[in-house]
């Protein structure tokens, strides 16, 4: 017998308190696991790219047009 099977088994015996603390319990082992299955590219350690070959200058800076695009 698997072990859910056995919890469906008991889980109609078990009284208000008990099934309030199993609640908490599935629920608090749920999103501990949902937190620890998402990743994020700042989980990921830095990246070593080597040296700048060529520094930004202001004329790299493309918000300003971007920002005042007519297209919006």
């Amino acid at each position: 017998m698997s072990t859910l099977a056995e919890i469906e088994i008991a889980v109609p015996g078990l009284g208000l308190s008990e099934l309030s603390h199993l609640e908490h319990l599935v629920r608090a082992t749920r999103l501990r696991r949902e937190r620890q299955s998402r990743r994020s590219a700042l989980d990921l350690p830095p990246l070593q790219l080597g040296t700048v070959l060529q520094p930004l200058s202001p004329d790299d800076d493309l918000l300003e047009e971007m920002m005042d695009d007519a297209r919006a």
